[in-house]
């Protein structure tokens, strides 16, 4: 509540203004019954027409202006809820997409999806509510309670006790209903995540005949979340049915006491109409607070749970003046050791090496040898547990964002494509990137042929999940993608798998025409994607097994000759 509190601030007059009217529109529809009792008890029992004329051009006025005050309120409620939701969902954007890698995967695309849609959403319309009657049904029930107790001091006893009871149950309601909207909430979570998985699934699905597990699986979190949704509707739909009823017991209570106390002679028949027109606007605002209240627990639980995103740690950029963006860089690894954060063994341990600028190096090894780790370290993406790494002797961690990725580029296997153009998808916002750049790195990505292919060419619409394109093309507009920018370090973390062979060896050849001649770092499943390079790098158990050009290692290492043995590749090719 604390950080939604600090949005409220530069809505201030709106926050102010709302309730204000809102407390106007109050005090008119207080004084009515009043207004009303004198026609009944003055104008009507000594038959003065003037009288009566006056008190009902009085009661269009009261109408007209608190139906303005109405509005107005209405309208600074709905500013101001619109207004600081939307800066706060833009603010919980940024704040998600500045998450490192491990936060990020840790906390979930199904949490943050709800986050930013069903949490804010449900924050409007609690500060919209808020705004309007937090401030007005008090006033009104309270108001109504005090203009009873000086239209008569004895049947005011009725309002005090009936208040009384009306407040341990609204109490006792709230407090149910806080921790059945918490678990909602995260039911709805695992719906959301169980939903995703599904449909980015649905071919291996399919593939394997698991429809009905799937379809098992989401039914039954499905009957969680209706059943919890169950749990607290009931617990909220008691607040107008015991409202309804003690209202009501107290109204028959009132009616019959005021019926006495007129044959007696101590109220007129004006003093219980008053009286009884307390006890219904009474009754109005209690409905509306029973619901202001089930809006307002549930807006806070998700504002609990934006709190606690915009709580996570952002991953933090350097200030560094940037390396020149415009040749290749020189980059080294100092010691380095890397373990995530909930494991207690190291991925790569004692990692020491260092690549010339615009030296092209493979690195190889078999499954969980911690290849993709140190691509992920070695672009920046992943921070060294122990152990510095440096671009042109300069802190990878130290420089700016945007110097990052300009100077080092990463390309992985899997190609995530964004709704947009082929052309979009390769240039992806960044300004200094100019059309002549793009058509160079689809180019050498192997792009051309099919881009040209389609009728729109660059502007062929490409969909999130980049339906109609093969895995291949998807690959290779992900590789056009990287070397665009050109970067001085170019990191391909098994970026071809994809590829035929023949593509893939026209692709090698290509980045030898790159105008920067970046330092290019390849990592592989395969021998000859690699061969060629430089030097090799055989990493084993997370750590460098030897380190040198492919036919020393033929020569050094029975790991690597076994390798090529199983790949058909001898020292000749």
């Amino acid at each position: 509540m604390r950080t939604l509190a600090r949005y409220c601030r530069s809505y201030l007059k709106e926050i102010i203004f709302s309730p204000v009217f809102k407390l106007l529109e109050a005090i008119f529809e207080l004084i009515v019954p009043l207004v009303v009792a004198g026609i009944i008890d003055k104008g009507i029992a000594q038959s003065d027409n003037s009288y009566i004329i006056s008190r009902i051009i009085l009661l269009v006025v009261f109408a007209v202006v608190g139906f303005g005050c109405a509005i107005t309120a209405q309208y600074f409620a709905a500013y101001a809820a619109n207004g600081i939701t939307c800066s706060l969902r833009g603010d919980l954007f940024d704040h998600i997409t500045s998450l490192s890698v491990g936060t990020f995967e840790k906390t979930g695309s199904s949490r943050i999806i709800t986050g930013l849609t069903a949490d804010c959403n449900q924050i409007s319309s609690g500060i919209n509510l808020t705004l309007r009657l937090l401030l007005r049904s008090p006033f009104i029930v309270l108001g109504a309670a005090v203009m009873a107790f000086t239209v008569s001091h004895k049947m005011s006893v009725i309002f005090v006790i009936m208040l009384a009871v009306l407040t341990v149950f609204i109490v006792i309601n709230m407090r149910m209903l806080i921790p059945l909207n918490t678990r909602t909430r995260e039911s709805m979570e695992e719906l959301v995540s169980r939903s995703a998985n599904g449909i980015s699934g649905s071919k291996v699905i399919r593939g394997f005949n698991r429809q009905d597990d799937d379809y098992e699986d989401f039914t039954s979190k499905s009957s969680v979340l209706n059943s919890l949704q169950k749990k607290t509707g009931a617990v909220s739909s008691l607040l107008n049915p015991v409202t309804f009823v003690i209202v009501n017991l107290s109204i028959c209570l009132l009616i019959y006491r005021g019926a006495v106390n007129v044959s007696y002679g101590d109220l007129t028949q004006g003093q219980v109409v008053a009286l009884y027109n307390y006890m219904s606007q009474i009754l109005v605002e209690l409905i509306k607070f029973a619901n202001l209240i089930v809006n307002v627990s549930r807006s806070i639980v998700c504002a609990g749970r934006v709190e606690r995103f915009l709580s996570l740690s952002k991953e933090e950029y350097g200030t560094d003046s940037p390396v020149n963006v415009s040749e290749a860089h020189r980059i080294s690894f100092d010691n380095v050791s890397f373990k995530y954060p909930d494991s207690n063994n190291y991925s790569l341990s004692g990692i020491d090496f260092e690549v010339a600028a615009g030296e092209k190096i493979g690195i190889i090894g078999r499954t969980g040898s911690g290849k993709s780790t140190l691509a992920a370290l070695a672009s920046g993406i992943l921070k060294p547990t122990e152990g510095v790494i440096l671009v042109d002797d300069k802190d990878i961690g130290s420089l700016t964002g945007t110097s990052r990725s300009r100077a080092v580029s990463m390309c992985i296997q899997k190609a995530g494509m964004f709704t947009g153009s082929i052309g979009y998808n390769i240039k992806l916002g960044r300004e200094y990137i100019t059309d002549q750049m793009v058509t160079e790195a689809a180019d050498i990505s192997m792009c051309t042929e099919f881009i040209n292919s389609k009728e729109e060419g660059f502007d062929h619409k490409v969909y999130s999940l980049g339906s109609g394109l093969s895995g291949g093309q998807k690959q290779r507009i992900n590789i056009a993608r990287t070397i665009a920018g050109r970067p001085g370090v170019l990191i391909l973390d098994d970026s071809t798998s994809a590829l035929d062979a023949k593509t893939e060896r026209q692709f090698l050849d290509n980045l030898n025409r790159l105008s920067n001649h970046p330092t290019v770092i390849m990592i592989s499943q395969k021998i000859n994607t690699v061969k060629d390079c430089d030097r090799i790098m055989l990493l084993e158990d997370g750590k460098i097994s030897h380190f040198a050009p492919h036919s020393e290692l033929l020569k050094k290492s029975g790991s690597y000759r076994e390798l090529c043995r199983l790949q058909g590749v001898t020292g000749d090719e």
